[in-house]
């Protein structure tokens, strides 16, 4: 780049300029936004004509059925207010008693509080299952073996898959499905955990002692991050359990900061599940296909938004309780909205599975270090963990190979992006025209990006019927509006991302 040129990522462009990108990207998307609101009131007892008014919902003033078509976010609300608050209110409980009196034994308390919470909330056969994968897994610790402790792994994700092991977790969860799927969801969560002490236990040198069984098991069951993560790799929680982070005015102020945030944001999710019913509207394909263009917009732009806020809430509650612990978890997802690449996406949305993907399975086998070819691959067998753990259905394998052959086509560009020919034009470039060429090559990646994650959400029939509205039957109008909207973004995502974004943690 020349000298005194700005980089792309900085260059200021005119403010006339910055406002026809505002306008043209959240113009369409507020009024996408509100054709929904209109088509789900309009189309409130044809969707729900068997489901009653829930009197039970925290917000009865909309006096809106309830669209509880996102099973994960209806599942653990349920929870919650059964049960799962008076577990967390207990740890922070015993968490503030230990730590003020008896803070050499608090991972013992924090561990005896474990059991006694998941006794009365799973019960004691589940209780067991989830012990005797933590036994399973720390004979093969001690062995120092990181492919036995793999095939251990694997082997596990297995059985929660597997026809004859569903029947005998059933019958074991009191044949309470509700129970039967707690016990799914924690077990897959403790995997990780799981495969993350047991690696670190096999980086050990010969001549260290390995971890105890009770490091293990108050790390596994640590009740904050034991229902639905983030995750956490084993090193990290060690050292945070070592040497917690004093509880100052400071990091108060920064719990109850995120604390607010978090209840803000659970208001906001419960009211969209009350007024716009676009998780019903996704499933129901005989519909989806027949909506109008803007109809169809508004629905995948609020999945993927809701998406984000859900974990947001998920991930935000059981993060500012570890905070109180003294322990920092990861960083809170990033907005969609901001992220305009495959591997931003991967890297920020969820950065604890990130952080353990990159940790036990990228780095070992290559990663970037070892050639191209090698780093492909190492990507390849990240997408395909996650696609197994999570079930390894036909829509969820579309996914993973969908996003994997969106980094292989970044990292083409990049190495096309660094070649001398390449470099030679762009460094005639202003640095304005450097920074709208950048955003006119991802703006087509935004657009894939948000198609394969609404693959993920809805699955593979109702994915292709949005790619049939922007790609083809739509072509060109519609994708050529698609891709300009999309350049927008990206435009407002380079102009806000440093002032948001800039420091590691959210705070």
């Amino acid at each position: 780049m020349a000298s005194g040129k700005m980089p792309a990522d900085t260059a200021r462009l005119p403010r006339i300029e910055m406002l026809l990108y505002f306008l043209g990207f959240c113009g369409p998307a507020f009024y996408s936004i509100y054709v929904v609101y209109l088509l789900s009131k309009e189309m409130e007892n044809t969707l729900f004509e068997d489901l009653e008014l829930d009197h039970s919902s925290f917000l009865p003033f909309l006096g809106r059925k309830k669209d509880i078509a996102d099973f994960e976010w209806v599942f653990w609300q349920t929870h919650f207010k059964e049960g799962l608050v008076f577990c967390f209110a207990g740890h922070i409980v015993v968490s503030r008693l230990m730590s003020m009196f008896l803070s050499k034994y608090r991972r013992e308390a924090y561990l005896a509080y474990s059991f006694l919470c998941l006794y009365f909330v799973l019960g004691w056969k589940p209780l067991v299952v989830l012990l005797a994968h933590c036994m399973v897994f720390y004979a093969a610790a001690l062995l120092r073996s990181a492919l036995l402790c793999w095939g251990v792994g694997i082997f596990i994700v297995a059985t929660l898959n597997s026809s004859l092991f569903k029947v005998l977790q059933f019958t074991l969860s009191g044949q309470d499905e509700s129970t039967y799927y707690l016990l799914l969801f924690t077990a897959a969560m403790s995997i990780l955990r799981q495969l993350s002490f047991s690696l670190e236990v096999c980086k050990l040198r010969k001549d260290q002692k390995a971890y105890s069984l009770i490091d293990f098991l108050s790390f596994n069951f640590y009740i904050p991050l034991f229902f639905n993560g983030p995750v956490i790799t084993y090193n990290t929680f060690h050292e945070y359990a070592r040497h917690p982070i004093p509880l100052d005015k400071t990091r108060l102020e920064r719990i109850v900061w995120c604390m607010c945030r978090v209840a803000i944001w659970a208001v906001i999710t419960e009211a969209a599940y009350h007024l716009l019913y676009f998780c019903e509207l996704e499933q129901q394909i005989s519909i989806l296909e027949n909506l109008p263009l803007m109809e169809i917009t508004g629905i995948g732009y609020l999945h993927v938004q809701f998406f984000h806020v859900k974990y947001m809430v998920l991930y935000g509650f059981s993060s500012t309780i570890t905070m109180l612990d003294g322990i920092e978890p990861p960083m809170f997802p990033r907005c969609v909205s901001a992220l305009y690449t495959f591997t931003a996406m991967w890297r920020y949305f969820d950065n604890g599975l990130h952080t353990f993907l990159v940790k036990y399975i990228y780095i070992p086998l290559g990663g970037s270090h070892k050639g191209t070819i090698r780093q492909l691959l190492a990507s390849a067998a990240c997408f395909g963990m996650v696609c197994y753990w999570h079930g390894g259905q036909y829509y969820l394998i579309t996914w993973a190979l969908l996003n994997w052959a969106g980094i292989v086509l970044e990292s083409i560009g990049a190495i096309v992006a660094k070649t001398a020919t390449v470099q030679h034009y762009t460094s005639q470039l202003s640095g304005q025209n450097q920074r709208r060429l950048k955003a006119l090559c991802n703006a087509p990646i935004l657009a894939f990006l948000i198609l394969f994650n609404l693959v993920f959400l809805g699955g593979t029939s109702a994915g292709y019927v949005y790619f049939d509205k922007f790609f083809i039957s739509g072509f060109p109008f519609t994708t050529i509006t698609l891709l300009a909207s999309m350049y927008c973004s990206v435009q407002l995502t380079l102009t806000f991302e440093k002032v948001l974004y800039s420091k590691r943690k959210i705070k």
